[in-house]
């Protein structure tokens, strides 16, 4: 795991403020997701498919076609986001089966520097290979340039749209590329929005759940008006929502006495499953006094702290007192125990974020003349979200020697806020240690001083204009568009940080001649400035006892700055150049130039302090943190191309409609040079009702701006060292992996230091990079039987393989590609770090390399159905059913860094093998009812882990019902009541691990929302 500007870590608690952290022997969660939506009328919705012989416009193509798409295309209905209430379209989508979890979204702990952003992430291939479109255009990416950023790409954040504006979502499996350009590798989302509305409605909806937390409150004004006979119409839309936060402690399930993975004692198995919570009694955070350089308690007796006439382990009560230390059950590591008054690390984490958003979106057109339109769009936007928490600033040995920073601190025995009981404790214990009795050592979790908690505010605006029209030369027909596209967004994040030198400032606390405890005098003030620059004396005995005085003098505002701007300019041309027997053949040409460029500002806390030899030095527990800025541009140019070759009203036997298709684009990027991406396909129907398609793409993405340029700078990691106990009989080949752990002079019994805390290593951007590239392909079957209206299925299978992928590995990776490989030591990915004369990790690099395949296989497959009522019989106004279904079922997912072995990435708990979402909706004119579920196959902890890891390796089936239930009143007013989690169902057995995003329904718990809507 990967906690990167992290000073140092514990491995496990969420891993996004600036801090230290030590890591619970389980790989941090990720979070993941999957469903679908439906429609909330008895019409069907506006699914895979177009009916014959009417002329739509398909994502996945430029041409106004009459065609079946030749690969799959999900579509989600504006009216299905409100049916089930969605606050954020990226939630949504995150929620369909053929989505992994986000690169960054709303739920779990959240991507540095930038809190709240949604980056949905198709077949879990990563969100910077999932293409984002607006009505067809390009969207500037909210997604930071730091190497500390959530995603290293340029996603679009979906949470930028307003629900109620949105017309429907496509999603179109792996062909946008030759269409749409870089990115689209494992697909495209293209959100197309309300163009035409006519009227005024005002949309209000207030949510909350059984625990009375996570209230939400939103209101939408869509306005709309046609004007000039029908030949303008201009649309507005103005959506405000307030989201109140959630942190890991909120939940049973996620908090601090969850029931957890831990390292067994047994030697039965590596990770035995433990109520009680991880805790860490090594510190906890209200301070334990120590008399040596190392951790208070360890394996569950005293180690080097201060203990009572008994030997037990003494430690601050909340109230600043010395109590006794109990300890909870000791597990393997020595370092961690379950239960006990041990630091809770899981209560310290973010489960919602809390937010503000208000969005303005205007949309207008207009007929100049018969032949010639303006389409116009105008964004403007500013969302605030927060990460409540996270882990703290540590001071413990673990991260370095006392006095230095993250280590234990030194204070004076005779410190004033000590009690004079506590004073004469602690000096008689030194002293029957014999040791000096004038200063002791506190090992401490600060969480009271620091939160882990940081804002984002971002800013959009964006400016989208251009004109179409149409003409005729003889006997053929064309169209054409050119369109102008500008977006800028703006993110800054702010949060508290300690200034190191002041802290030591204020941690020194005398009396003065009056008797008032003030800072020892001599002291020279940091050179960043803090809230306060008078010191004033710091209490860190127990909890909460530090002045506001204090905490202003230790903390500085940290702020950051990210600014991204894009701007696109398409023009294309279409028509027809040839009428065959079967139709007219179609094809576009067009031309784009894009212009992308990213800058990212770290403010002057985390860049550090400047030394005389060019250097920085931190002010505080963050590294220092280097800025990134750069920009490239691309020329395009496309073609497309459309073949009727058979079509129904010609007769021929067994082939009832025929077509070829296929598009091809060469594009020339100022950086990666020149590429083709291309595909082609097609389909066939031998009977009406039964249509067999398919599609080979050849696809690219470009590297990003931080992958290109982000300088080399210190970075810290935890990692599953495959040399450690409890992962060395795990991996493809666990004899190899023994074998070269053995060559390398580690026992087989090795305790890695990575596994548990972080180690400090180096990662930045290689200017060398060249671009990734992806082979895909689709093959499926559409059924529409005749014999049963209102019957559609399709299933399609789904290939995509990665080639050339640019990585930044992670250190468990590397160490899985050294220590896996069977040229060991002369495995590259050997010489990314180094070992001391004990075994353990003290260097690491870490960078961007094009060294990585990663291949996907699975079947995509979705049923409608809809049933009028009156077909059984009953009257009319009875309505109808709609049942919908959709199951991804995949086969394969794998990566490989280097010439190593596969890692799988399938069958984790975040990635099952089958998620399935189904509904049932009975609608009326005035009524509707929904029940939604949601399916999630058994699945492994890691299934790259020897059975032998896990105590309970296997996750159970996830299975969730929510509900919703709708009346129009009369045209002017409807209601609607959804139910989350009906059955108030929890996160499978054995319930230790979780994703935020993927189990959110069952972390949550029940939750309430009423929407009233007014139509004038």
């Amino acid at each position: 795991m990967k906690t990167n500007l992290k000073k140092a870590a514990l491995h496990g608690a969420s891993g996004l403020a600036l801090v230290a952290f030590l890591n619970p022997a389980l790989a941090a969660a990720q979070d993941k997701p999957a469903d679908s939506i439906t429609a909330p009328t008895p019409a069907k919705d506006s699914a895979d498919e177009s009916t014959p012989g009417t002329a739509i416009i398909v994502t996945g193509s430029r041409l106004v076609t009459q065609r079946v798409s030749d690969q799959p295309i999900t579509v989600v209905s504006g009216e299905s986001l409100s049916q089930r209430g969605y606050t954020n379209i990226g939630k949504a989508l995150t929620e369909m089966p053929g989505f992994g979890p986000p690169g960054n979204g709303v739920t779990g702990s959240q991507g540095s520097f930038g809190a709240g952003q949604t980056f949905v992430n198709l077949y879990n291939l990563g969100a910077q290979r999932t293409l984002t479109l607006i009505n067809g255009n390009r969207f500037v990416s909210a997604g930071s340039s730091s190497i500390f950023g959530a995603v290293q790409g340029s996603p679009v954040d979906l949470g930028q749209i307003a629900p109620d504006l949105v017309e429907r979502i496509d999603v179109v499996s792996v062909g946008g590329a030759p269409i749409y350009g870089s990115d689209a590798i494992a697909g495209t989302v293209n959100v197309i929005l309300k163009k035409d509305y006519e009227g005024l409605s005002v949309t209000g909806s207030s949510g909350i759940s059984q625990h009375g937390d996570a209230a939400d409150y939103n209101v939408s004004m869509l306005a709309g008006h046609n004007f000039a006979d029908g030949r303008g119409n201009i649309t507005l839309n103005v959506y405000y929502d307030h989201q109140n936060g959630l942190t890991t402690a909120d939940r049973k399930a996620t908090g601090g006495s969850k029931t957890f993975n831990g390292v067994a004692t047994s030697g039965d198995y590596t990770y035995a499953r433990y109520t009680g919570g991880l805790h860490y009694p090594i510190f906890t955070n209200t301070g334990m006094p120590l008399a040596y350089d190392t951790v208070p308690v360890y394996a569950g007796s005293n180690y080097a702290g201060i203990a009572n006439a008994a030997g037990q382990t003494l430690y601050f009560n909340k109230a600043g007192q010395l109590t006794t230390f109990n300890n909870g059950t000791p597990l393997g590591n020595g370092i961690t125990e379950a239960g006990g008054d041990g630091f809770a690390i899981s209560d310290y984490g973010n489960l919602l974020t809390n937010s503000q958003r208000i969005q303005g979106t205007l949309l207008a057109h207009y007929d100049l003349t018969d032949h010639m339109r303006f389409h116009g769009e105008f964004w403007l936007g500013r969302n605030q979200a927060s990460n409540l928490a996270d882990q703290p600033f540590y001071n413990t040995a673990l991260f370095a020697d006392a006095g230095d920073t993250n280590g234990n601190l030194i204070l004076s025995t005779s410190n004033p806020f000590l009690s004079a009981a506590d004073q004469a404790t602690i000096k008689a214990y030194l002293a029957n240690e014999g040791l000096s009795t004038d200063t002791f050592m506190l090992a401490r979790a600060n969480t009271d001083l620091s939160t882990g908690s940081f804002k984002t505010t971002t800013t959009l605006w964006r400016i989208v204009g251009g004109l179409d029209g149409d003409f005729a030369l003889g006997d053929h027909d064309f169209t054409w568009e050119a369109t102008v596209n500008y977006g800028h967004i703006s993110s800054n994040t702010k949060t508290r940080e300690i200034v190191t030198q002041n802290y030591y400032n204020a941690l020194d606390a005398v009396l003065d001649s009056s008797g008032s405890i003030v800072c020892n005098p001599g002291y020279t003030n940091a050179t960043i400035a803090t809230l306060s620059s008078t010191c004033a004396p710091l209490n860190v005995f127990g909890y909460g006892n530090a002045s506001k005085a204090a905490l202003d003098y230790i903390t500085a505002l940290a702020r950051t700055q990210q600014t991204n701007t894009q701007l696109d300019i398409v023009a294309d041309v279409k028509g027809d150049v040839v009428t065959l027997p079967a139709g007219k053949v179609q094809f576009v040409l067009g031309y784009e130039h894009r212009r992308e460029s990213q800058s990212f500002d770290p403010g002057a806390f985390y860049r550090g302090e400047l030394q005389d030899d060019g250097s920085y030095v931190q002010y505080g527990n963050s590294i220092p943190i280097t800025p990134v800025s750069g920009a490239y541009h691309t020329d395009e140019a496309f073609g497309e191309l459309s073949i009727p070759l058979v079509s129904p009203d010609m007769g021929v036997p067994l082939v009832y409609s025929l077509d070829l298709n296929g598009a091809a684009r060469y594009t020339r990027n100022s950086l990666t040079g020149g590429n083709w991406s291309y595909t082609a396909g097609g389909s066939y129907a031998p009977v009406q009702g039964v249509t067999l398609r398919g599609n080979y793409t050849h696809s690219f993405r470009a590297p990003s701006v931080t992958e290109l340029f982000a300088p080399i700078g210190s970075t810290y990691e935890t990692a599953d060292d495959p040399c450690d106990a409890r992962f060395i009989a795990s991996g493809p080949n666990p004899s190899t992996r023994a074998a070269n752990c053995a060559a390398a002079g580690l026992p087989s019994d090795f305790q890695s230091n990575i596994v548990d805390y972080t180690a400090k290593g180096t990662t930045g951007g290689n200017p060398d990079l060249e671009n990734e590239y992806a082979k895909s392909w689709t093959a499926g079957i559409a059924l529409a039987p005749a014999f049963i209206p209102g019957l559609q299925i399709t299933s399609d299978y789904v290939s995509i393989n990665i080639s050339n992928e640019i990585t930044q590995p992670g250190m468990t990776s590397l160490m899985n590609a050294c220590y896996d490989a069977s040229d060991y030591p002369n495995n590259a990915a050997c010489d990314t770090f180094t070992r001391d004369d004990d075994g353990q990790v003290t260097d690491f690099q870490d960078n961007y390399f094009n060294i990585a395949i990663e291949k996907f296989r699975g079947v995509q497959s979705r049923i409608d159905y809809t049933l009028g009522l009156d077909r059984l019989g009953l009257p009319e106004s009875a309505g109808a059913l709609q049942l919908t279904a959709n199951w991804l079922h995949t086969t394969k997912h794998y990566n490989k860094v280097g010439t190593g072995d596969q890692t799988l990435l399938l069958n984790y708990y975040y990635e099952p093998k089958d998620s399935v979402q189904g509904s049932l909706d009975w609608a009326t004119k005035s009524f509707d009812w929904l029940w939604q579920v949601t399916y999630y196959g058994p699945s492994k902890i890691n299934p790259n882990a020897a059975s032998t890891t896990y105590e309970y390796s296997r996750m159970s089936p996830y299975w969730m019902v929510n509900t919703s239930i709708g009346i129009t009143a009369n045209e002017h007013f409807d209601l609607r009541l959804n139910v989350d989690n009906v059955f108030n169902l929890g996160i499978p057995f054995p319930n230790t691990t979780y994703s935020a995003s993927k189990y959110y329904d069952a972390l949550m718990g029940r939750y309430f929302r009423l929407t009233a809507k007014v139509n004038f």
